[in-house]
């Protein structure tokens, strides 16, 4: 091999880097590896913590509000219990009077029920009141402040609320029954004051001979009413039609429209037939046509569907007297209600028609004739079936803990048992 081709050789052989550089590159890819996992492993662990947190995070509110929305419940709990034990004691006080009036002749003098006496409640007013029956400090000296303070808003001071919560023991525990967290409003109504639309069910015939449907017609009336209604188009029979279309047997419609009464549901957007039976809760009437929203919100109030059938004038607003007073004299309803025969007189001397009690329609009747002077009524145009004793209640109670809230709404209902039935029970 010539010189030539050994230098030749020489040049072109690739040259082998010494061992010591060769590792130096081995161990910084190495490195570089181990801080690329070690980095990711920080990612990873990072958001696992994140997660972790944020979920027991998620999970210690929720109990927490768990928590305030069970204490929100059993504190509206309570204001339905004591409405129960004051309906109750009222149905065993009203019996014990009754023997009484009957046992000396007394009469049918007029007797105001406890729960009339106290138709709203709530933790303020029961705080005020052991408040200042107490003896705590701070609590014989309730100044005006105090007073116009819960009179505005329903709520009473710290110091009372603390006093009230001291007040000493009950019997069975150390613990006062007032020392709780939260609030309870509660609102007593009964049902026989208002206008029971289940007695459509087992009716025919014309509509304009039901008692119910004339009387809810009359309770409808007057100009602003009649205004409101041709505002938005509705007619009142056709609107107490569709109730009775919706409780009834047949298949017809009432009001002397004709035609089927599901063709009312067919081309909704999800259809549904006419129930034809008995209403089961007041926001059934929802689903009636023309009772939706506005119609409902305006004339809810007067209807209920656990009255039994009954009505008690004893228990009538201005509008209910006018709607009856209309019905049996024929007289408008603006003439009946500025005949000022209907609000209770603040002179002892004068007698209204709210000043009496009314054992039955024959009773009203009389009355209407003697305070309102008028003559020669109709009582066949006024064929509701009186009573003077309401015996089924409705009863809301809303409780409030934190930021919790739970309303509960029942019926009770005393007809058959001096304990009460529950005939309807709501949580929300």
């Amino acid at each position: 091999m010539t010189s030539l081709q050994t230098a030749w050789r020489e040049l072109v052989r690739p040259r082998r880097l010494p061992l010591t550089r060769r590792r130096g590159r081995r161990s910084n890819r190495r490195s570089g590896i181990a801080l690329l996992v070690a980095v990711t492993t920080m990612l990873v662990l990072s958001v696992v913590v994140s997660e972790l947190a944020y979920t027991s995070r998620v999970r210690f509110l929720v109990a927490y509000h768990q928590r305030d929305r069970a204490q929100a419940y059993w504190v509206a709990r309570s204001g339905i219990s004591i409405y129960n034990l004051i309906l109750v004691g009222d149905r065993q006080i009203g019996n014990e009077l009754s023997s009484a009036q009957d046992m000396f002749g007394l009469g049918d003098l007029p007797i105001s029920s406890l729960w009339e006496m106290i138709p709203v409640l709530n933790t303020g007013l029961m705080r005020m009141l052991f408040a200042s029956g107490g003896s705590s400090p701070g609590v014989d000296d309730i100044d005006d402040e105090q007073l116009a303070e819960f009179q505005q808003t329903g709520q009473v001071s710290d110091e009372v609320a603390a006093a009230s919560r001291d007040e000493g023991g009950s019997m069975f525990a150390d613990r006062n029954f007032l020392d709780f967290e939260g609030d309870f409003s509660a609102e007593v109504r009964d049902n026989e004051s208002m206008v029971d639309i289940n007695q459509f069910a087992g009716e025919s015939g014309p509509i304009q001979d039901s008692a119910t449907a004339q009387y809810l017609y009359a309770l409808m009336s007057g100009e602003e009413s009649e205004q409101w209604l041709l505002e938005r188009n509705l007619d009142r029979w056709e609107l107490i039609g569709n109730l009775r279309d919706w409780a009834d047997a047949d298949n017809t419609r009432d009001a002397g429209l004709g035609g089927y009464e599901d063709n009312l549901y067919n081309n909704l957007e999800t259809p549904y037939l006419t129930k034809n039976a008995k209403f089961e809760t007041i926001d059934e009437i929802r689903m009636v046509e023309g009772w939706q929203d506005e119609v409902f919100d305006k004339y809810g109030e007067y209807l209920t569907i656990y009255a039994n059938g009954k009505a008690n004038p004893n228990r009538w607003d201005d509008r209910q007297h006018a709607a009856a007073v209309s019905l049996l004299s024929g007289l408008p309803y603006e003439a009946v209600i500025t005949m000022g025969c209907l609000t209770p007189s603040q002179d002892l001397i004068s007698m209204t028609l709210m000043d009496f009690t009314y054992k039955n329609k024959r009773d009203y009747v009389q009355q209407v004739q003697n305070n309102c002077g008028l003559d020669n009524l109709d009582g066949s145009k006024l064929t509701l079936t009186m009573t003077d004793k309401s015996a089924v209640f409705t009863v809301t109670s809303t409780g409030l803990v934190g930021t919790s809230a739970v309303t509960i709404t029942t019926v009770l209902d005393f007809t058959s048992s001096n304990l009460g039935k529950i005939r309807y029970w709501r949580v929300e």
